[in-house]
């Protein structure tokens, strides 16, 4: 192998070592904008779930209500049916 075959697979190298580089760079760029994807997804959820959260407990205090309702409702009916 003479020199200028030396050069040519220096060239080649080095090219590859760019293209590689390149690539690594690509990589890296789409891993911080996947990271600040996720980061925004992970808000969106927190504050979409907040109102959920009361929605869920405004339901179940509404239910509490409606389960004490009908206790009062059978035993009236209860008592309506023992004085009968």
């Amino acid at each position: 192998m003479d020199i200028e075959d030396l050069r040519g697979e220096i060239i080649k190298i080095l090219g590859l070592h760019q293209a590689l580089s390149d690539i690594v760079d690509i990589l890296s760029d789409s891993l911080e904008e996947n990271k600040q994807n996720s980061s925004m997804v992970q808000y969106n959820l927190k504050y979409e779930i907040r109102p959920l959260a009361s929605l869920t407990w405004a339901i179940n205090d509404e239910l509490i209500k409606i389960d004490d309702a009908t206790d009062e409702l059978a035993i009236k009916s209860a008592r309506t049916g023992a004085e009968k």
